[in-house]
């Protein structure tokens, strides 16, 4: 007790995390953002005699298509489709675009291929009708030299748009769009590689289009600064918001592809700005990140804007709230903002009260917020008319996914029969998931219903452009992995929430469940770990670690000087043990980073250690690894993440290129992170989110080049005198399995070796403490003035020491 109050009297030494709605600074982005609502003129007047028929016939086309799209986004989806449907417009480019969008979203519903066949046939119309309302020399008839010089450079010139009329622009648009989503719907239909090849080409004829008007705009917005009269142009929100939608995604996608990908991209005229293309989006709607919420007259002006006008608004809104609230939880970004998604979100569902979209993301803002019960009850809550009740999949999906985070298996069940039951989007996976919520609730009267599911997993597999698609790849393998080792199938929930990066979103009170879990698991492990390989346990790792490249084959691993297993090293009956070995250590450092960094709370220095001793394990075993590879590139990647929160981008560096430079020449030189050893079912989910690393990793060292000169040294020297964890904390707070692992004698063999030194009580939170000289305290605060020198970003997290040999 004497020592507890002693502690409380001296300065705090704990930093906080980050909190998940901690405003950003603005990104630096590089070129200006345009704002192209100041561009928009009143059309022509129906009196105008310049004015054709076709002209006047979309102006009401765009006002019914405008009641059509409020209709929809309010859950009134029969209504506006028989609005779409019913109408008698056969010149009408947008009514014949409604419909083809209607025949989209039912093939994405249902996944049947003659669904997919007639959206296909509805946009080769949509093509059809505005191809005939374009100036014919708008993209061809430029001759064949400066017609392939504009494909390669990636525009035909804003000038090619000057002389058209109003029609002709929208048709160019409505031809664009068309293009891509045919594509799109081409590539899902005849999934083969060829017609990904063939579709490159109109995506990038669209690309073209969307390039070509975007420099019309800006031409026009040249004009308008010299003092010229604009009016001419008749430039209207629905080509604004159409626009802005096109190129912004076009750049943000882009971004994510990898750097070989981008740059000969890049060449034939696509840019990939990922900042510029999210700032550009929040024009649509004129929505400021920095600003806080609005005040009541604002809301008003706000909802009252000619903004809303555009028949692509509420599309160009849902895509940042997506970008925060979806793809920020697969991929690393930097800029998430969550409040700020919430803005956007809860003014469109003001508009659209019985919105499922709106609904569904408000429950998504919930779920990234780690409120899952919350989440759940909102996504239970979303209703649709019946005939669109497969819209709901995707809630009933995430409620499934909640209740994995939760370790609560009899809503999980549930939920997972109800999409095995009811939707064809993936039966490979609803099967696998069925299968192991089934496996993990464990009632015996329904042990029988775990093997049949396994068994039809595989057979239900599919291809997307001849590949086959690496989640029902790993869901295969897995279930085939139960079936030929008598039903033995390790942590499959916690696993199957790796793909859908569940720990991210995880409470923290599940995430200690998680962790008291994934440790009984790990001591089980050691407790079988042949006695012959606990001493490898003890070894050094070589300095960069050992490679799954550097160890495959006989002679590679007589060279690295990898222990070559024997028959006293192989477990009677278990083929895979080091597979489930590595995916267990790999767990348990996955959940204990979660828990270190886990916002608003204190940052947890020993659960770091942990995590990156644990990655550590992995490197170790990774050689005898058989199938389940990705146990090991993830913990590459986690450790970068680490390294890179801590400043250490150099490092966090070297882990990213190797991900991103493993290649399997089988695959004609594609990323895939095979390594000739074993196989890595997640391949493509790795490349991207350490592409999306590196991208975050170039953006500090840039804004560290900008903030201060001496950053190198600063860093190292801060790094060099970080605060130092105790290792000698009272047994009284060891009380996580502490019979276990608490024993010094067992130090440096598996689970024991990973929590030697580490203070793990009932909380999982961590005390930090001085050494009691003052010399060593003088040294500390030097450290700390250092410190000073090292950019915001990195003030969060002492530096924990992930070079030390375990």
């Amino acid at each position: 007790m004497e020592r507890i109050r002693k502690r409380q009297q001296e300065p705090s030494t704990v930093r906080m995390n980050p909190s998940r709605r901690t405003p950003h600074a603005p990104p630096k982005i590089k070129k200006p953002v345009p704002n192209w609502h100041h561009l928009v003129r009143p059309p022509m007047s129906d009196l105008n005699p310049r004015k054709s028929y076709l002209e006047r016939a979309m102006d009401d086309d765009l006002k019914e298509l405008r009641v059509c799209m409020d209709l929809f986004l309010d859950a009134k989806m029969n209504e506006a489709e028989a609005m779409l449907l019913t109408a008698h417009k056969p010149e009408s480019m947008y009514y014949q675009f409604g419909r083809a969008l209607v025949h989209a979203l039912r093939a994405i519903l249902t996944f049947h291929p003659d669904e997919i066949e007639k959206a296909m046939r509805s946009f080769d119309e949509t093509l059809k009708i505005a191809n005939k309302q374009r100036k014919t020399s708008a993209v061809i008839g430029l001759g064949t030299v400066k017609a392939f010089g504009s494909w390669v450079i990636g525009t035909v010139g804003g000038g090619s748009f000057r002389g058209m009329t109003r029609m002709e622009k929208h048709a160019e648009l409505v031809y664009a769009e068309a293009t891509v989503l045919r594509a799109g719907f081409s590539i899902l239909y005849h999934q083969d590689f060829w017609s990904l090849l063939e579709e490159t080409v109109s995506l990038r004829s669209a690309f073209a289009i969307f390039n070509g008007l975007k420099s019309h705009f800006d031409m026009v917005e040249q004009e308008l600064k010299a003092g010229g009269d604009i009016t001419e142009h008749y430039l209207d929100e629905h080509l604004v918001t159409g626009l802005i939608f096109a190129v912004s995604l076009f750049n943000i996608v882009i971004s994510f592809l990898p750097d070989t990908v981008i740059k000969l991209l890049q060449f034939v005229g696509f840019s990939a700005e990922r900042d510029w293309g999210q700032a550009l989006l929040n024009t649509a709607g004129e929505w400021d990140p920095n600003a806080g919420p609005d005040n009541e007259i604002e809301f008003q002006e706000r909802l009252n804007s000619p903004t809303n006008i555009g028949i692509r608004r509420q599309i160009c809104d849902l895509a940042p709230i997506a970008i925060h609230l979806i793809a920020a939880s697969f991929l690393p970004f930097r800029n998430v903002d969550y409040a700020f998604a919430e803005r956007i979100n809860e003014y469109n569902l003001h508009k659209y009260p019985g919105s499922m979209v709106f609904q569904f993301l408000k429950g998504r803002h919930a779920q990234v917020n780690t409120r899952l019960d919350d989440a759940i009850a909102i996504y239970e809550g979303i209703k649709v008319q019946p005939e669109w009740r497969n819209l709901t999949h995707v809630c009933v999906f995430e409620q499934l996914m909640c209740a994995m985070m939760e370790s609560d298996y009899d809503l999980a069940c549930t939920k997972s029969r109800v999409l095995l039951r009811e939707s064809n989007w993936t039966k490979t996976i609803f099967r696998y998931l069925a299968a192991i919520t089934t496996m993990r609730r464990g009632l015996s009267k329904e042990a029988k219903r775990v093997p049949e599911l396994m068994k039809k997993v595989e057979p239900g597999m599919q291809k997307f452009c001849g590949i086959e698609v690496f989640p029902e790849t790993y869901c295969a393998r897995k279930a085939n992995r139960y079936l030929n080792e008598g039903g033995r199938l390790l942590l499959p929930d916690y696993d199957f929430l790796v793909l859908w990066n569940g720990f991210e979103t995880m409470p923290l009170k599940s995430l200690r469940v998680a962790l008291s879990n994934i440790m009984i698991e790990v001591e089980r492990l050691d407790n079988l770990l042949p006695a012959s390989m606990l001493a490898i346990s003890g070894m050094p790792l070589p300095k960069s670690g050992y490679t799954l490249e550097a160890t495959s084959g006989i002679l590679s691993a007589f060279l690295s000087g990898v222990h070559t297993l024997t028959k006293a090293d192989k477990l009677p009956n278990y083929d895979q043990f080091y597979d489930d070995y590595c995916i267990a250590y790999y767990l348990l450092g996955l959940v204990a980073k979660n828990i270190a960094f886990f916002p608003e709370e204190p940052f947890d220095a020993d659960m770091c250690t942990l995590a990156v001793k644990a990655f550590k394990t992995v490197f170790r075993y990774a050689p005898y690894i058989k199938d389940d590879t990705y146990s090991y590139y993830f913990s590459h990647y986690n450790l970068g993440l680490i390294l890179m929160n801590q400043g250490e981008l150099d490092q966090a560096e070297e882990k990213f290129k190797y991900l991103l430079n493993t290649v399997n020449v089988t695959l004609i030189g594609l990323p895939a992170l095979v390594a000739g050893k074993g196989r890595n079912s997640l391949e493509i989910l790795i490349l991207a989110k350490a592409h999306a690393a590196m991208f975050l990793l170039n953006e500090d060292r840039e804004r560290m080049r900008h903030s201060t000169s001496d950053y190198d040294g600063s860093l190292n020297r801060a790094a060099s005198t970080s605060t130092s964890i105790s290792s000698s904390s009272s047994s009284a707070n060891t009380n996580v399995r502490a019979h276990a692992y608490g024993n010094s004698q067992t130090n440096g063999n598996g689970l024991s070796g990973a929590m030697a030194g580490l203070s793990v009580n009932n909380r999982t939170t961590t005390t930090l403490t001085f050494a009691a000289s003052s010399s060593d305290l003088t040294s500390k605060v030097s450290a700390m003035n250092r410190a000073k020198a090292v950019p915001q970003i990195y003030h969060h997290f002492p530096v924990v020491d992930t070079n030390g040999q375990s």
